[in-house]
């Protein structure tokens, strides 16, 4: 009779050794921050960055840079403060031939590498509809301004979980960025944001945010690479 009991009470050690080890295996769930919350600690993040590589798109269409050129992409790295590298994929309507073009800006200085002859040249301040120098300012100074936030699940973007927050926003809140965005029209926007670091993987929008845009323009910002090394010299 030994035997038996001695196996019950092994058993019942093992059993209980192993519900020990999935509890402490098992991570909690964490729990949703509040939409206010998580936008505020986005806000807070942003603003801590030195640098960030980013990329711009649109699900269809492209922004209208004057001179029958058309912006479809525009990819580069933004050094914190007043840097910011880039090349812009282009199309010229009237030809439909894609170029590509290379731009820095420093401050209010604006430096563009001629799609053809691949010579850079300085232009104006106001030559370009976009201003990726402190772009992290002008995010934050948008999602500090958006209404209407909920937050859900946002699944992986870059690898790491996210939160999916959307909101409304008014254009104008994204003059740093983009400084001829128009005053009467309102932005619905979709931000996925890292859930440990607060930091947004991507930006959708959703509206017309500079003159000429139809009413469904969407525009795909994604970020990625905070604060890594990023040199960012004037051409010329």
């Amino acid at each position: 009779m030994g035997k038996p009991h001695r196996s019950a009470a092994v058993l019942a050690v093992a059993l209980a050794l192993l519900a020990a080890c999935g509890s402490q295996g098992d991570s909690p769930t964490p729990t949703p921050p509040s939409a206010e919350g998580l936008r505020d600690r986005t806000v807070a993040a942003l603003r801590q960055l030195s640098t960030v590589h980013f990329e711009v798109k649109h699900e269809a269409g492209g922004t209208d840079l004057g001179g029958g050129l058309v912006l479809l992409t525009a990819e580069g790295d933004a050094l914190f403060p007043d840097r910011a590298e880039l090349t812009a994929l282009t199309v010229l309507e009237a030809a439909g031939i894609n170029l590509s073009m290379g731009i820095v800006q420093i401050g209010r200085d604006t430096y563009l590498r001629d799609p053809v002859s691949r010579i850079w040249r300085a232009a104006g301040p106001d030559t370009l509809p976009f201003n990726f120098v402190g772009m992290h300012d002008s995010i934050a100074d948008a999602l500090a301004a958006a209404s209407g936030l909920a937050i859900a699940d946002g699944g992986r973007k870059d690898g790491v979980s996210t939160f999916l927050l959307t909101g409304v926003v008014a254009a104008r809140a994204f003059a740093g960025l983009v400084p001829s965005a128009v005053e009467d029209s309102e932005l619905r926007i979709e931000v996925w944001i890292g859930v440990e670091d607060a930091l947004p993987r991507s930006v959708r929008m959703v509206g017309a945010l500079i003159a000429g845009d139809p009413p469904e323009m969407t525009r795909l910002m994604t970020l990625r690479d905070f604060n890594a090394p990023v040199t960012v010299e004037p051409p010329l």
